[in-house]
């Protein structure tokens, strides 16, 4: 459903309903119900924030408001929302690796064409999961089993990848994140990943350049530490169109 370009401005500004303008409310039909529809669709659909945006006093919950903007994302083959990580992975315990595998299973299952895949999301499955275009029609060729009479369908996350690719590059200055990690986890984990979780929890964020890299590898593929790039807002990329 496309929303009026008007409404959409007062909800990116965050109007109450109270402090809607009368035209606003009369393109809603005056109705309060219909402007919470609006809000918590357009909030889902462009992955806003729930604190710090009009959609908290729509959907009190925030676990479960992001719960339904995960869903969505995936229904809707979307990529992973980053610039939420530190919800996604900390509270909900959803990592890149594990969203693109759910969205993998989903349309894998559903027996769907790779080119049903956006184009960023299948560049991101590719970098996480190592899945392009031959890798998925080799996939989807493994997942049918011939027997005698017909064909068998195997479960489809048996042939997904167990952890992500390693990551070809970490640059000094990304900064390392700890993300949801339990007791079991730690058992996993050698006595250099567990000093870094340690410090990690601690002190906060860190470098990558302040940490070893193969440490920060291990957790990375575990799904215990997430990255940032930071960008700020008046920083120029390089090299993108040369």
């Amino acid at each position: 459903m496309s929303l009026n370009k008007d409404v959409e401005f007062h909800i990116r500004n965050n109007y109450a309903w109270t402090k809607l303008p009368l035209a606003i409310k009369q393109l809603l039909g005056n109705s309060q119900k219909s402007w919470e529809k609006a809000v918590l669709e357009y909030s889902i659909r462009n992955q806003l924030r729930w604190r710090g945006n009009v959609v908290r006093h729509v959907i009190r919950d925030e676990r479960k408001y992001y719960e339904e903007l995960l869903q969505y994302s995936r229904e809707h083959l979307m990529l992973f929302p980053y610039h939420l990580s530190d919800v996604m992975v900390k509270g909900l315990r959803v990592t890149p690796f594990s969203y693109y595998i759910g969205t993998m299973n989903d349309i894998m299952s559903n027996e769907k064409s790779y080119d049903s895949l956006p184009n960023f999301t299948a560049a991101d499955c590719l970098r996480l999961l190592g899945i392009g275009r031959n890798q998925y029609i080799d996939l989807m060729n493994q997942g049918r089993t011939k027997t005698k009479f017909s064909f068998r369908r195997r479960n489809v996350k048996e042939l997904l990848p167990k952890k992500p690719i390693q990551l070809q590059s970490i640059d000094w200055w990304w900064v390392i994140h700890i993300g949801h990690v339990t007791e079991e986890d730690i058992k996993m984990c050698n006595a250099a990943e567990h000093r870094s979780v340690d410090t990690l929890i601690d002190r906060g964020p860190q470098k990558a350049g302040l940490m070893d890299i193969r440490v920060v590898q291990g957790l990375y593929s575990k799904g215990l530490v997430y990255l940032e790039v930071p960008i700020n807002d008046d920083d120029y990329i390089a090299g993108m169109f040369a």
